[in-house]
Protein backbone atom coordinates (compact mmCIF):
# COMPACT_ATOMS: atom_id res chain seq x y z
CA UNK A 1 0.00 0.00 0.00
CA UNK A 2 2.63 2.12 0.74
CA UNK A 3 4.26 1.63 -2.55
CA UNK A 4 1.02 2.11 -4.25
CA UNK A 5 0.83 5.24 -2.53
CA UNK A 6 4.04 6.35 -3.61
CA UNK A 7 3.73 5.34 -7.26
CA UNK A 8 0.80 7.73 -7.28
CA UNK A 9 2.11 10.68 -5.54
CA UNK A 10 5.54 10.29 -7.83
CA UNK A 11 3.36 9.74 -10.77
CA UNK A 12 1.05 13.48 -10.01
CA UNK A 13 4.04 15.05 -8.95
CA UNK A 14 5.58 14.15 -12.47
CA UNK A 15 3.15 15.25 -14.55
CA UNK A 16 2.62 18.29 -12.59
CA UNK A 17 5.96 19.20 -13.73
CA UNK A 18 5.97 18.17 -17.45
CA UNK A 19 3.28 20.20 -17.52
CA UNK A 20 5.09 23.43 -16.25
CA UNK A 21 8.30 23.35 -15.58
CA UNK A 22 9.12 25.93 -13.21
CA UNK A 23 6.05 24.20 -10.87
CA UNK A 24 9.60 21.80 -10.34
CA UNK A 25 11.98 24.87 -9.48
CA UNK A 26 9.65 25.39 -6.59
CA UNK A 27 9.32 21.89 -6.12
CA UNK A 28 13.00 22.01 -5.60
CA UNK A 29 13.28 24.75 -3.14
CA UNK A 30 10.84 22.88 -1.04
CA UNK A 31 12.60 20.11 -0.99
CA UNK A 32 15.48 21.72 0.10
CA UNK A 33 13.60 22.84 3.46
CA UNK A 34 11.85 19.41 4.13
CA UNK A 35 14.47 17.17 3.13
CA UNK A 36 16.83 16.90 6.36
CA UNK A 37 13.49 17.02 8.89
CA UNK A 38 12.12 14.08 7.14
CA UNK A 39 15.70 12.43 7.29
CA UNK A 40 16.09 13.10 10.67
CA UNK A 41 12.81 11.66 11.86
CA UNK A 42 13.39 8.47 9.70
CA UNK A 43 15.39 5.66 12.22
CA UNK A 44 18.77 5.26 10.63
CA UNK A 45 18.37 8.39 8.89
CA UNK A 46 19.02 6.78 5.69
CA UNK A 47 21.14 8.97 2.97
CA UNK A 48 18.62 7.62 0.22
CA UNK A 49 16.25 10.60 1.26
CA UNK A 50 18.88 12.50 -1.37
CA UNK A 51 17.79 11.36 -4.19
CA UNK A 52 14.24 12.25 -3.85
CA UNK A 53 15.65 16.08 -4.61
CA UNK A 54 17.81 14.56 -7.42
CA UNK A 55 14.57 12.79 -9.29
CA UNK A 56 12.87 16.38 -8.47
CA UNK A 57 15.85 17.91 -10.75
CA UNK A 58 15.77 15.13 -13.09
CA UNK A 59 11.87 15.79 -14.03
CA UNK A 60 12.93 19.07 -14.15
CA UNK A 61 15.29 19.03 -16.48
CA UNK A 62 12.98 16.99 -19.09
CA UNK A 63 10.61 19.09 -18.61
CA UNK A 64 12.42 22.51 -19.42
CA UNK A 65 14.01 20.04 -22.24
CA UNK A 66 10.58 19.90 -23.35
CA UNK A 67 9.88 23.66 -22.96
CA UNK A 68 12.68 24.58 -25.53
CA UNK A 69 12.09 21.88 -28.25
CA UNK A 70 8.46 22.48 -28.23
CA UNK A 71 8.22 26.29 -27.96
CA UNK A 72 11.47 26.98 -30.02
CA UNK A 73 13.35 28.71 -27.66
CA UNK A 74 16.66 29.34 -28.63
CA UNK A 75 19.08 28.11 -25.64
CA UNK A 76 20.72 31.12 -23.82
CA UNK A 77 24.62 30.80 -24.83
CA UNK A 78 26.31 32.78 -22.25
CA UNK A 79 29.53 34.88 -22.81
CA UNK A 80 31.40 32.40 -20.89
CA UNK A 81 30.09 29.35 -22.69
CA UNK A 82 33.53 28.83 -24.32
CA UNK A 83 35.01 28.64 -20.83
CA UNK A 84 31.96 26.86 -19.42
CA UNK A 85 32.15 23.52 -22.06
CA UNK A 86 35.94 23.31 -21.41
CA UNK A 87 35.59 22.61 -17.70
CA UNK A 88 33.04 20.19 -18.65
CA UNK A 89 35.26 18.71 -21.10
CA UNK A 90 38.31 18.11 -18.87
CA UNK A 91 35.66 17.05 -15.84
CA UNK A 92 34.40 14.48 -18.31
CA UNK A 93 37.00 13.33 -19.38
CA UNK A 94 38.96 13.03 -16.46
CA UNK A 95 36.45 10.52 -15.34
CA UNK A 96 38.65 8.26 -17.00
CA UNK A 97 41.89 8.83 -15.48
CA UNK A 98 44.00 5.79 -15.00
CA UNK A 99 45.05 6.70 -11.38
CA UNK A 100 41.01 7.22 -10.91
CA UNK A 101 40.07 4.08 -8.51
CA UNK A 102 36.80 3.64 -10.51
CA UNK A 103 34.31 4.51 -12.93
CA UNK A 104 31.55 4.81 -10.04
CA UNK A 105 33.77 7.30 -8.12
CA UNK A 106 33.93 9.31 -11.33
CA UNK A 107 30.50 9.71 -12.08
CA UNK A 108 29.48 10.50 -8.11
CA UNK A 109 32.35 13.18 -8.70
CA UNK A 110 30.01 14.34 -11.48
CA UNK A 111 27.60 15.03 -9.61
CA UNK A 112 29.27 17.93 -7.43
CA UNK A 113 30.73 19.19 -10.55
CA UNK A 114 28.07 19.06 -13.47
CA UNK A 115 24.78 17.39 -12.33
CA UNK A 116 23.66 20.89 -11.09
CA UNK A 117 24.98 23.14 -13.38
CA UNK A 118 21.97 23.15 -15.63
CA UNK A 119 20.03 24.87 -12.86
CA UNK A 120 21.48 28.24 -14.30
CA UNK A 121 19.86 27.61 -17.37
CA UNK A 122 16.92 27.24 -15.10
CA UNK A 123 17.44 30.70 -13.43
CA UNK A 124 17.85 32.51 -16.49
CA UNK A 125 14.49 31.46 -17.72
CA UNK A 126 12.41 31.07 -14.40
CA UNK A 127 11.41 34.65 -14.52
CA UNK A 128 9.83 36.81 -17.62
CA UNK A 129 9.24 40.29 -15.54
CA UNK A 130 10.98 42.29 -12.53
CA UNK A 131 7.46 41.70 -10.64
CA UNK A 132 7.74 37.77 -10.50
CA UNK A 133 11.43 38.26 -9.77
CA UNK A 134 11.14 40.30 -6.93
CA UNK A 135 8.05 37.78 -5.43
CA UNK A 136 10.18 34.79 -5.45
CA UNK A 137 13.11 36.82 -3.53
CA UNK A 138 10.73 38.58 -1.23
CA UNK A 139 9.22 35.20 -0.30
CA UNK A 140 12.78 33.53 0.17
CA UNK A 141 13.88 35.87 2.19
CA UNK A 142 11.11 36.05 4.47
CA UNK A 143 11.94 32.31 5.10
CA UNK A 144 14.77 33.39 7.19
CA UNK A 145 12.84 34.86 9.76
CA UNK A 146 11.07 30.97 10.99
CA UNK A 147 14.05 29.46 9.48
CA UNK A 148 16.00 31.45 12.40
CA UNK A 149 13.02 31.32 15.11
CA UNK A 150 13.29 26.80 14.74
CA UNK A 151 16.99 27.46 15.38
CA UNK A 152 16.62 29.59 18.85
CA UNK A 153 13.87 26.92 19.69
CA UNK A 154 17.13 24.45 18.97
CA UNK A 155 19.75 26.17 21.02
CA UNK A 156 17.00 26.22 24.18
CA UNK A 157 16.40 22.87 23.83
CA UNK A 158 19.75 21.28 22.64
CA UNK A 159 20.51 19.07 25.61
CA UNK A 160 16.89 17.35 25.13
CA UNK A 161 18.23 15.40 22.36
CA UNK A 162 15.31 15.13 20.56
CA UNK A 163 16.54 14.84 16.82
CA UNK A 164 14.77 18.05 15.18
CA UNK A 165 17.28 19.93 17.67
CA UNK A 166 20.07 18.43 16.53
CA UNK A 167 21.99 18.05 13.32
CA UNK A 168 22.30 14.81 11.12
CA UNK A 169 24.05 12.22 13.29
CA UNK A 170 26.65 11.73 10.95
CA UNK A 171 27.67 15.58 10.83
CA UNK A 172 29.75 17.53 14.11
CA UNK A 173 27.20 18.18 16.75
CA UNK A 174 29.35 20.58 18.33
CA UNK A 175 32.87 22.97 18.70
CA UNK A 176 34.80 23.01 21.70
CA UNK A 177 36.08 26.82 22.56
CA UNK A 178 37.84 27.17 26.14
CA UNK A 179 38.32 30.48 26.40
CA UNK A 180 36.11 32.12 29.34
CA UNK A 181 34.29 35.50 29.07
CA UNK A 182 33.27 36.59 32.90
CA UNK A 183 30.13 34.57 33.52
CA UNK A 184 30.66 32.62 30.41
CA UNK A 185 32.69 29.83 31.05
CA UNK A 186 34.57 27.27 28.50
CA UNK A 187 32.47 24.59 26.46
CA UNK A 188 30.80 23.13 23.56
CA UNK A 189 29.69 25.75 21.39
CA UNK A 190 26.58 23.64 19.78
CA UNK A 191 26.35 23.57 16.10
CA UNK A 192 22.50 24.67 15.23
CA UNK A 193 20.91 23.42 11.88
CA UNK A 194 17.69 24.71 11.72
CA UNK A 195 15.50 22.80 9.54
CA UNK A 196 18.85 21.81 7.32
CA UNK A 197 21.15 18.26 8.49
CA UNK A 198 24.30 20.84 9.40
CA UNK A 199 24.54 23.72 10.84
CA UNK A 200 26.72 24.48 7.72
CA UNK A 201 24.21 23.80 5.35
CA UNK A 202 21.70 26.17 7.60
CA UNK A 203 24.61 29.13 7.40
CA UNK A 204 25.19 28.73 3.72
CA UNK A 205 21.82 28.91 3.24
CA UNK A 206 20.92 31.94 5.94
CA UNK A 207 23.94 33.73 3.93
CA UNK A 208 22.27 33.62 0.15
CA UNK A 209 19.11 35.30 2.09
CA UNK A 210 20.79 38.04 4.06
CA UNK A 211 22.31 39.04 0.59
CA UNK A 212 19.22 38.72 -1.11
CA UNK A 213 17.56 40.80 1.54
CA UNK A 214 19.97 43.85 1.45
CA UNK A 215 19.42 43.75 -2.37
CA UNK A 216 15.67 43.53 -2.34
CA UNK A 217 15.67 46.29 0.98
CA UNK A 218 17.59 48.55 -1.30
CA UNK A 219 15.49 48.07 -4.29
CA UNK A 220 13.06 50.10 -5.47
CA UNK A 221 10.18 48.90 -7.28
CA UNK A 222 8.38 49.94 -10.21
CA UNK A 223 5.39 52.23 -9.90
CA UNK A 224 2.87 49.68 -11.98
CA UNK A 225 3.70 47.00 -9.77
CA UNK A 226 1.41 44.99 -7.69
CA UNK A 227 4.04 44.05 -5.50
CA UNK A 228 4.58 46.12 -2.10
CA UNK A 229 7.12 46.31 -0.59
CA UNK A 230 7.64 46.11 3.04
CA UNK A 231 10.76 47.47 4.19
CA UNK A 232 9.99 46.58 8.39
CA UNK A 233 9.47 43.12 6.97
CA UNK A 234 12.75 43.03 4.66
CA UNK A 235 14.75 44.67 7.95
CA UNK A 236 13.57 41.86 10.23
CA UNK A 237 14.54 39.10 8.15
CA UNK A 238 17.75 40.61 7.22
CA UNK A 239 18.54 40.61 11.10
CA UNK A 240 16.98 37.26 11.24
CA UNK A 241 19.07 35.27 8.81
CA UNK A 242 22.38 37.28 10.35
CA UNK A 243 21.12 36.33 14.13
CA UNK A 244 20.82 32.76 12.48
CA UNK A 245 24.65 32.44 10.66
CA UNK A 246 25.78 33.83 14.48
CA UNK A 247 23.55 30.80 16.26
CA UNK A 248 24.45 28.22 13.86
CA UNK A 249 28.08 28.20 14.88
CA UNK A 250 29.63 28.43 11.64
CA UNK A 251 32.71 30.41 12.07
CA UNK A 252 33.36 31.24 8.03
CA UNK A 253 30.03 32.11 7.60
CA UNK A 254 30.09 34.53 10.36
CA UNK A 255 33.22 36.19 9.14
CA UNK A 256 32.52 35.86 5.29
CA UNK A 257 29.13 37.24 5.62
CA UNK A 258 30.81 40.32 7.63
CA UNK A 259 33.47 41.04 5.24
CA UNK A 260 30.71 40.64 2.29
CA UNK A 261 28.54 43.42 3.99
CA UNK A 262 31.28 45.64 3.77
CA UNK A 263 31.60 44.99 0.37
CA UNK A 264 27.55 45.40 -0.49
CA UNK A 265 27.86 49.28 1.74
CA UNK A 266 31.07 49.86 -0.50
CA UNK A 267 29.26 49.11 -4.03
CA UNK A 268 25.52 49.25 -3.24
CA UNK A 269 24.15 52.52 -4.94
CA UNK A 270 20.67 54.45 -3.96
CA UNK A 271 19.00 57.05 -6.32
CA UNK A 272 18.58 60.58 -4.67
CA UNK A 273 17.55 63.54 -6.81
CA UNK A 274 17.49 61.35 -10.34
CA UNK A 275 21.60 60.69 -9.18
CA UNK A 276 22.79 57.69 -8.69
CA UNK A 277 25.21 57.30 -5.44
CA UNK A 278 27.32 55.26 -3.74
CA UNK A 279 25.84 54.24 0.16
CA UNK A 280 29.00 54.98 1.45
CA UNK A 281 28.49 58.48 0.64
CA UNK A 282 25.65 58.20 2.74
CA UNK A 283 26.45 59.45 6.52
CA UNK A 284 23.03 58.24 7.61
CA UNK A 285 23.36 54.67 6.26
CA UNK A 286 26.67 54.67 8.27
CA UNK A 287 25.05 55.77 11.26
CA UNK A 288 22.04 53.61 11.15
CA UNK A 289 24.10 50.70 10.53
CA UNK A 290 26.32 51.48 12.75
CA UNK A 291 23.42 51.78 15.63
CA UNK A 292 21.67 48.19 14.66
CA UNK A 293 25.04 46.28 14.99
CA UNK A 294 25.42 47.42 18.55
CA UNK A 295 21.66 46.44 19.07
CA UNK A 296 22.02 43.42 17.41
CA UNK A 297 25.37 42.27 18.94
CA UNK A 298 24.04 43.50 22.52
CA UNK A 299 20.47 41.54 21.86
CA UNK A 300 22.88 38.91 20.90
CA UNK A 301 25.01 38.60 23.64
CA UNK A 302 22.22 38.94 26.28
CA UNK A 303 20.30 35.87 24.23
CA UNK A 304 23.32 33.41 22.91
CA UNK A 305 25.65 35.07 25.11
CA UNK A 306 28.64 32.50 24.58
CA UNK A 307 28.36 31.38 20.87
CA UNK A 308 28.43 35.40 20.21
CA UNK A 309 31.85 35.45 21.88
CA UNK A 310 33.22 32.08 20.00
CA UNK A 311 32.22 34.16 16.65
CA UNK A 312 33.94 37.01 17.62
CA UNK A 313 37.14 34.84 18.17
CA UNK A 314 37.32 33.78 14.71
CA UNK A 315 38.74 37.16 13.55
CA UNK A 316 41.53 36.83 15.47
CA UNK A 317 41.85 32.69 14.75
CA UNK A 318 41.74 33.50 11.02
CA UNK A 319 44.65 36.37 11.49
CA UNK A 320 45.89 33.69 14.01
CA UNK A 321 45.96 30.24 12.65
CA UNK A 322 44.00 29.93 9.45
CA UNK A 323 45.97 31.80 6.91
CA UNK A 324 48.70 30.27 7.60
CA UNK A 325 47.19 26.55 7.92
CA UNK A 326 45.60 27.28 4.35
CA UNK A 327 49.09 28.58 2.92
CA UNK A 328 50.59 25.06 4.17
CA UNK A 329 47.20 23.29 2.80
CA UNK A 330 47.88 24.68 -0.72
CA UNK A 331 52.11 23.49 -0.47
CA UNK A 332 51.52 20.55 0.23
CA UNK A 333 48.68 20.14 -2.52
CA UNK A 334 50.61 21.25 -4.94
CA UNK A 335 54.02 19.37 -3.61
CA UNK A 336 52.37 16.63 -4.41
CA UNK A 337 50.08 17.29 -7.55
CA UNK A 338 50.20 15.16 -10.63
CA UNK A 339 49.46 16.47 -14.06
CA UNK A 340 45.94 15.17 -14.63
CA UNK A 341 45.43 14.44 -11.06
CA UNK A 342 44.00 11.01 -9.49
CA UNK A 343 40.55 11.48 -11.02
CA UNK A 344 37.26 13.19 -11.00
CA UNK A 345 35.40 11.90 -7.89
CA UNK A 346 38.36 10.16 -6.09
CA UNK A 347 37.90 12.51 -3.40
CA UNK A 348 34.92 13.27 -3.35
CA UNK A 349 32.39 12.96 -0.13
CA UNK A 350 30.25 9.85 0.38
CA UNK A 351 32.72 7.97 -1.02
CA UNK A 352 32.69 5.38 2.16
CA UNK A 353 29.23 4.05 0.82
CA UNK A 354 30.96 3.12 -2.46
CA UNK A 355 32.39 -0.79 -2.59
CA UNK A 356 36.58 0.23 -2.26
CA UNK A 357 35.83 3.78 -0.83
CA UNK A 358 37.13 2.96 2.29
CA UNK A 359 39.80 0.71 1.18
CA UNK A 360 41.07 3.67 -1.16
CA UNK A 361 40.45 6.42 1.36
CA UNK A 362 42.81 4.26 3.67
CA UNK A 363 45.77 4.35 1.24
CA UNK A 364 47.23 6.87 2.92
CA UNK A 365 47.67 9.60 0.11
CA UNK A 366 48.47 13.00 0.71
CA UNK A 367 44.64 14.67 0.62
CA UNK A 368 43.57 18.09 1.39
CA UNK A 369 40.72 19.79 3.25
CA UNK A 370 40.82 23.04 1.44
CA UNK A 371 38.97 22.91 -1.68
CA UNK A 372 42.30 23.97 -3.47
CA UNK A 373 43.78 20.97 -2.55
CA UNK A 374 40.61 18.84 -3.67
CA UNK A 375 40.71 20.12 -7.24
CA UNK A 376 44.83 20.13 -7.23
CA UNK A 377 43.96 16.50 -6.07
CA UNK A 378 41.25 15.15 -8.52
CA UNK A 379 42.31 17.41 -12.14
CA UNK A 380 45.60 17.79 -11.73
CA UNK A 381 47.81 21.25 -12.20
CA UNK A 382 46.06 21.03 -15.23
CA UNK A 383 42.40 20.57 -14.41
CA UNK A 384 43.09 23.36 -11.72
CA UNK A 385 44.06 25.84 -13.94
CA UNK A 386 41.08 25.05 -15.99
CA UNK A 387 38.53 25.04 -12.30
CA UNK A 388 39.79 28.89 -11.67
CA UNK A 389 40.18 30.84 -15.12
CA UNK A 390 36.18 29.37 -15.56
CA UNK A 391 35.55 31.27 -12.26
CA UNK A 392 38.05 34.12 -13.09
CA UNK A 393 35.99 34.66 -16.04
CA UNK A 394 32.30 34.20 -14.72
CA UNK A 395 33.49 37.00 -12.16
CA UNK A 396 34.42 39.54 -14.30
CA UNK A 397 31.58 38.92 -16.63
CA UNK A 398 29.38 39.64 -13.50
CA UNK A 399 31.09 42.33 -12.66
CA UNK A 400 30.76 44.04 -16.18
CA UNK A 401 27.06 43.24 -16.09
CA UNK A 402 26.75 45.45 -12.48
CA UNK A 403 28.57 47.89 -13.85
CA UNK A 404 26.14 47.92 -16.94
CA UNK A 405 23.05 47.15 -15.94
CA UNK A 406 20.91 49.84 -16.87
CA UNK A 407 17.83 49.24 -14.31
CA UNK A 408 19.16 50.21 -11.16
CA UNK A 409 16.75 48.85 -9.43
CA UNK A 410 17.87 45.22 -9.76
CA UNK A 411 21.43 46.17 -9.67
CA UNK A 412 22.31 45.65 -5.75
CA UNK A 413 19.78 42.42 -6.11
CA UNK A 414 22.76 41.62 -8.56
CA UNK A 415 25.15 42.77 -6.62
CA UNK A 416 23.92 40.66 -3.88
CA UNK A 417 23.94 37.63 -6.00
CA UNK A 418 27.56 38.36 -7.15
CA UNK A 419 29.01 39.04 -3.11
CA UNK A 420 27.25 35.46 -2.08
CA UNK A 421 29.01 33.72 -5.35
CA UNK A 422 32.33 35.11 -4.29
CA UNK A 423 31.81 34.06 -1.02
CA UNK A 424 31.15 30.75 -1.59
CA UNK A 425 34.27 30.36 -3.74
CA UNK A 426 36.48 31.78 -1.45
CA UNK A 427 35.42 29.57 1.32
CA UNK A 428 35.38 26.71 -0.77
CA UNK A 429 39.21 27.39 -1.92
CA UNK A 430 40.55 28.54 1.28
CA UNK A 431 38.71 26.61 4.11
CA UNK A 432 36.61 23.63 3.59
CA UNK A 433 36.04 21.36 0.19
CA UNK A 434 32.96 19.98 1.80
CA UNK A 435 31.10 23.62 0.52
CA UNK A 436 31.28 22.39 -3.24
CA UNK A 437 30.31 18.77 -2.41
CA UNK A 438 26.89 19.71 -0.83
CA UNK A 439 23.91 19.58 -2.86
CA UNK A 440 21.76 22.33 -1.37
CA UNK A 441 24.67 24.98 -1.91
CA UNK A 442 24.92 24.04 -5.35
CA UNK A 443 21.56 24.36 -6.16
CA UNK A 444 21.04 27.99 -4.96
CA UNK A 445 24.52 28.28 -6.30
CA UNK A 446 23.82 27.63 -9.69
CA UNK A 447 20.33 28.82 -9.81
CA UNK A 448 21.14 32.11 -8.71
CA UNK A 449 24.18 32.51 -10.98
CA UNK A 450 21.20 32.06 -13.64
CA UNK A 451 19.02 34.60 -11.95
CA UNK A 452 21.99 37.18 -12.34
CA UNK A 453 22.54 36.73 -16.10
CA UNK A 454 18.75 36.97 -16.49
CA UNK A 455 18.06 40.46 -14.77
CA UNK A 456 18.16 42.68 -17.81
CA UNK A 457 15.67 39.85 -19.53
CA UNK A 458 13.15 40.53 -16.20
CA UNK A 459 14.04 43.83 -17.08
CA UNK A 460 12.18 44.47 -20.22
CA UNK A 461 9.08 44.33 -18.91
CA UNK A 462 9.54 47.89 -17.44
CA UNK A 463 12.03 49.34 -20.00
CA UNK A 464 9.77 52.14 -20.60
CA UNK A 465 8.87 52.83 -17.27
CA UNK A 466 11.13 55.08 -15.05
CA UNK A 467 8.69 56.24 -12.33
CA UNK A 468 9.64 54.07 -9.19
CA UNK A 469 8.80 54.75 -5.41
CA UNK A 470 9.83 53.69 -1.83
Amino acid sequence: MIYLLALISFVIIAVSIFRRWQFGVYLIFAWLLLEDIIRRLIPGQPVEVMLVKDVLIALTYFSFLIFLLFKNKKIWKPAFWGALSLLVAVSTINVFNDNSPGLLFGLIGLRSYLWYLPLMFLGYYMFGSQEKLLKFCQVLVYLSIPLFLFAVFQYFFYDSGWALVRSLTDATQAHSFGANFGRFEGGDIPLLPSVFGTSHRYSRFSMLLFFLGLGLLMTKYPVNSRLKKNNKLLLASIFSSFLGIIISGVRSAFVLTSAGSVLFFLFAVYIRNAKIRYLWENSRVWFFSLITIILLASLAIFLFGYTVFFQLSSFSATLNERITWASEEFYTALANARFFGWGTGSLSQGLTYLPGGAEWLGRGLVRSETGFGKVVFEMGIFGMIIFYLFWKYLFYLMTREIKFLKNYNLRNLGLGIFIFSFLILFWFTFVHSQVLGDATTLVILWFSLGVFFGLKRSNREYTNSRQIYE
